[in-house]
């Protein structure tokens, strides 16, 4: 039977979230607007336009002028993908490409920076298809993400691999296998059909 595993990537391959998440803030309160939320949460998931919309939900012109100035902003404050990659993430792809298992990427991210993620961490070649949100009409809980994956990957069994709330509802909706990521701070991963700890726990459960 043909296997594929299907990889979020902030929260799940790059402990990204909280890194986000401040930048965000901090950029917010340097141009002195209160965002719509302040809570991570919130926040956890979602497309780059789904974030601008939680961060300024009413007034639109302000959401994209601001939107376009951290841009700049961010490019000032870039994320070190090589430390924020976690731990077993490396050892885990091998193990499953190895393995002859393949691999896919769905991120809500832009594609930009999952490439650049990809590149700088050299991860480009375990990865046998990859698609951002900002590709889609609709994001994320919208399992419409995932079903293109599906289909691309041609697998007669698919496992996802997720963090957020939104994103397990998303590999759910798809019927996928989900397995849940643990975080450091509160989510409810309780529609996860497992929650593991460690990326090294993956190849196991897969192999069942």
């Amino acid at each position: 039977m043909e296997k594929a595993v299907i990889f979020d990537m902030d929260g799940v391959l790059i402990d990204s979230e909280t890194y986000y998440f401040k930048r965000r803030m901090q950029f917010l309160q340097e141009k002195g607007v209160t965002s719509g939320s302040t809570q991570l949460t919130d926040f956890v998931g979602k497309t780059e336009a789904g974030i601008w919309e939680t961060m300024i939900p009413t007034d639109e012109h302000l959401r994209e002028t601001l939107r376009k100035e951290y841009q700049v902003f961010r490019k000032q404050h870039p994320i070190q993908f090589e430390k924020a990659l976690r731990a077993s993430a490396y050892t885990v792809l091998k193990t499953l490409k190895r393995q002859k298992y393949k691999l896919g990427l769905a991120s809500s991210s832009p594609r930009s920076e999952i490439e650049q993620f990809l590149q700088t961490c050299c991860l480009e070649d375990f990865f046998d298809y990859v698609i951002s949100g900002e590709e889609l009409e609709k994001s994320k809980p919208d399992p419409t993400i995932y079903l293109l994956a599906q289909k691309q990957l041609n697998c007669e069994k698919n496992f996802a691999v997720e963090d957020s709330t939104i994103g397990i509802a998303a590999a759910k909706a798809a019927n996928l296998y989900t397995i849940a990521l643990k975080q450091n701070f509160p989510v409810d991963q309780s529609q996860a059909d497992v929650v593991i700890t460690d990326l090294s726990e993956i190849a196991d459960i897969v192999a069942e």
